[in-house]
């Protein structure tokens, strides 16, 4: 496996790194057992440092983030705001959250403690490279556990600057561990005694993959995997609204975002506005060098990525749907995709079955709500979807029917430290954020005392 950090905008490598050897999991060990017994309020010292490294760093940081995988800097520099703002939530929560849970029984005292469960694996993705990794780490380290990451081989000078952070901020040695690893090695990781549980993001074929290893070895494990989001427009929505978060949601980071809408379906007398104002506003959108400010579309994190997500819409094309083409790409630069509206989707096309990573708009036009609700349904996936009404009261009514772990009103889907994240079906399962992700690292140990 190749670790390598190569600027998609110009194709340069710009450092490479060996694979390492297997992870010392004996001092990791170690180091949780220190982290372990230390109070809550010690702990918080070493999150305050790094929460302000962030602060002190951030336009560096970001500037990393654009060059190794291509995310306009703007964009960038909000990842780093938001990955403090999940330590920020921890620092207010976190002492509540795992404070012991009195339970009235018939002892003369019973409660619940939540104790960490020690070395926490992550296998984690290109795309976020520092927000995936903070808002599964920080609240697993908040509970007291270790961490021993393997980040994406495109993504590796991220990876070693965020092991530096922690070191820098003051957490014990070898607490948090960054590993250049072969799949092989991670494999092994996973059926290793000294590790507890396994935190992945990405593909849900990968993620059953590693979801079988885990279970094969009884270890806990939280599964975020893809979506194919929808976003749902009824006749009374107000398009203009509805327009303007569809081009945001599907454009942060080019598209390449599980929980970005990827389907767009749009109900009866919505269509023609809908679909004409969201043409307009995707032909407007800025194509080009990722550190230019102004750039809202940059290149694909890889060639092989960008050349998947233009056999999808060729594909698409191909079997009826019409393409409505954004800025033309930069010439001569590399891995973007040209954004693009498809209309007159349907379930035959890889655009309405196959999770689009890019800056690909597909649009479904249905007749009723009633079909509205069972297109949305249609996916193999269940992370998110985006609902457009102005009978709040009708929406609340039929949230249920949506088999998603979120559902957003009025408002696209993006994940809040303050609230649970994660999916159904091929989107995974178990939840990162808020008190739920906090848990999903502990022993939940009963008390019973007579």
């Amino acid at each position: 496996m190749v670790y390598a950090s190569v600027n998609p905008f110009t194709g340069e490598e710009l450092k490479r790194f060996p694979e390492g050897p297997f992870p010392d999991l004996d001092s990791g060990l170690v180091a949780f057992y220190q982290w372990k017994n230390m109070s809550i309020q010690d702990r918080s010292l070493c999150f305050e440092k790094l929460s302000a490294l962030l602060t002190e760093q951030r336009t560096a940081l970001a500037r990393l983030i654009t060059l190794e995988m291509g995310k306009p800097f703007s964009e960038a520099v909000l990842e780093i705001k938001k990955s403090a703002s999940v330590i920020r939530y921890n620092l207010d929560h976190a002492a509540d959250f795992l404070s012991p849970q009195i339970v009235k029984t018939d002892a003369s005292e019973s409660f619940v403690l939540s104790e960490p469960l020690g070395l926490i694996f992550l296998i984690m993705p290109w795309n976020f490279p520092f927000w995936q990794v903070f808002r599964c780490a920080i609240p697993a380290l908040f509970a007291g556990n270790g961490i021993v990451l393997k980040h994406a081989p495109n993504v590796p000078q991220c990876a070693e600057k965020i092991a530096e952070l922690f070191s820098e901020a003051g957490f014990p040695k070898h607490l948090f561990s960054n590993h250049f690893l072969t799949n092989e090695q991670a494999a092994e990781v996973i059926a290793d005694s000294r590790i507890s549980g396994l935190s992945f993001t990405g593909s849900d074929m990968t993620g059953s993959h590693l979801a079988s290893l885990a279970g094969k070895h009884l270890k806990k494990s939280v599964m975020e995997l893809g979506g194919n989001d929808a976003f749902v427009v009824l006749e009374d929505a107000d398009i203009e609204n509805a327009v303007h978060a569809a081009v945001r949601s599907r454009s942060i980071n080019g598209g390449q975002a599980c929980n970005a809408a990827k389907r767009f379906i749009v109900t009866g007398s919505a269509a023609n506005d809908f679909v004409a104002g969201l043409i307009s506003a995707v032909q407007k959108l800025k194509v080009g060098d990722p550190l230019d400010p102004a750039t809202e579309i940059g290149p694909m994190a890889r060639k092989d990525l960008a050349d998947r997500v233009k056999k999808q819409v060729e594909d698409s094309v191909r079997a009826g749907a019409a393409a409505h083409p954004g800025m033309k790409i930069p010439s001569g630069a590399n891995n973007f995709v040209q954004p693009v509206v498809l209309t007159g989707v349907n379930a035959n096309m890889r655009c309405y079955q196959e999770e689009v990573f890019g800056p690909v708009w597909s649009v479904i036009t249905v007749r009723s709500e009633e079909e509205a609700i069972r297109v949305a349904n249609d996916s193999r996936y269940g992370l998110g979807l985006s609902l457009w009404t102005s009978n709040i009261s009708h929406a609340k009514k039929i949230i249920s029917r949506f088999e998603t772990g979120n559902v957003f009103i009025n408002d696209f889907v993006r994940s809040d430290a303050a609230l649970p994240f994660g999916g159904i079906k091929r989107s995974g399962f178990g939840r990162e954020l808020a008190k739920e992700g906090l848990l999903e690292f502990v022993n939940k140990k009963t008390v019973y005392i007579r």
